[in-house]
């Protein structure tokens, strides 16, 4: 079988994709990714897959830039003829569904979050749902990473509901992310990480870690890491908020790096008050295997990975005193609560977003039962249950 990954960088699929890569592999599936190419592209060739470079631009809103790829995509998918194409982010599902009416292939769409245009009004919503009622009518498998936003495409009449599957985000590697024991000769140590944007909560985050360090002294710490978006120009001006907050003490940033496990095992708490248009923050999936406690917003894709005072606390969105008041309480709480937190993230993480079950769902949709596995912990029919909408 002859496998199409559709991309918006290269930098992605090798992040997120490399378990699957390997598992079609497994099937004796031929795999071709194709993506602008980056600097991962050589990586991705290395794990045995094809690359293949096209002209894509993630923010791009030119109608000439995305003819232009559009064609592009036409005529490679032309050229490679392939047997099923998964694609990922609103221009590759979009692209790839409007190139289904001119090449034969079974289409696996990824809705990792609805995106901006769904948080605004008028014309702009009005256009993204013309987009994906259009452009995913002809797709077979759409996979969505929160009930949510499944609930309100299918309220919308967007999507065909049969044709729509829940999966656990992009699911955690749970042997590679795995918890650490903590030193306790340290300040409670605070971590936010991910891409640097005002939606998921960064100002907030500052805000906050002022606050605790006036109150708290140097038995509190508060780290970022991440890194910005240089072509949003709100990206590059949290940058600089981050870096001033960085000079006086407030934080401490940390250079963004794709080995993120280190520095997440020298952290205790996980912090992301984000109101972001996602499917389930990657950052919160990894903090959950490693064993860390957890504050996020009570928004969607971020409340499911917390049990309420259980494994960590939801804040209410844009709300400082709520965020405050959770810090403060992972502050003051003894080590033996931070540690039965801890373990209940393990045994979330094990049970309900365990990357096995996001890659048994890609392998039951090509049609590859046969390679199927489930999660030590799970049963089939709870695995089951819980990736399918």
């Amino acid at each position: 079988m002859r496998i199409v990954i559709l991309y918006n960088t290269s930098w992605y699929v090798y992040l997120l994709r490399r378990n699957l890569i390997a598992r079609l592999h497994e099937a004796g599936c031929e795999v071709f990714v194709v993506a602008p190419r980056d600097t991962y592209s050589d990586r991705l060739i290395q794990l045995g897959v094809r690359h293949v470079p096209i002209p894509l631009d993630p923010g791009s809103t030119s109608p000439l830039k995305e003819l232009k790829t559009l064609i592009a995509v036409l005529r490679v998918l032309r050229a490679l003829k392939p047997d099923a194409v998964l694609s990922y982010t609103i221009k590759c599902n979009l692209y790839a569904s409007i190139v289904k009416r001119f090449v034969s292939f079974h289409q696996i769409a990824n809705i990792s979050g609805l995106g901006a245009a769904f948080d605004k009004r008028g014309a702009m919503r009005t256009i993204a749902n013309t987009l994906y009622r259009v452009g995913l009518r002809a797709t077979e498998d759409i996979f969505f990473q929160n009930r949510e936003d499944l609930a309100a495409c299918i309220r919308s009449s967007l999507v065909n509901p049969r044709c729509c599957t829940v999966i656990p985000g992009s699911g955690v590697d749970l042997t590679a992310f795995t918890p650490s024991q903590r030193n306790h000769n340290r300040p409670r140590t605070f971590l936010m990480f991910g891409r640097l944007l005002p939606q998921k909560g960064y100002d907030l985050y500052l805000k906050v870690a002022l606050r605790a360090r006036e109150e708290f002294g140097d038995s509190a710490v508060f780290w970022i890491l991440g890194k910005p978006d240089f072509e949003r120009s709100e990206s590059i001006a949290l940058y600089h908020r981050i870096m001033r907050a960085h000079a006086v003490g407030t934080v401490r940033y940390l250079q963004s790096s794709d080995e993120v496990r280190p520095i997440l095992n020298e952290a205790d708490v996980v912090v992301l008050p984000s109101t972001y248009n996602e499917g389930i923050p990657r950052s919160l999936l990894e903090a959950l295997a490693c064993g860390k406690a957890v504050i996020t917003t009570d928004w969607k894709g971020c409340r499911e990975t917390v049990v309420q005072e259980r494994n960590g606390y939801l804040t209410q969105p844009h709300n400082e005193e709520s965020l405050y008041e959770a810090v403060r309480r992972m502050i003051t709480c003894n080590d033996d609560t931070l540690k039965e937190f801890g373990g209940a993230s393990r045994e979330r993480a094990e049970m309900l977003f365990d990357e096995e079950i996001v890659l048994n769902a890609y392998l039951r949709a090509l049609g590859l039962d046969e390679q199927l596995r489930y999660p030590s912990t799970l049963s089939t029919e709870l695995a089951t249950s819980l990736t399918c909408g």
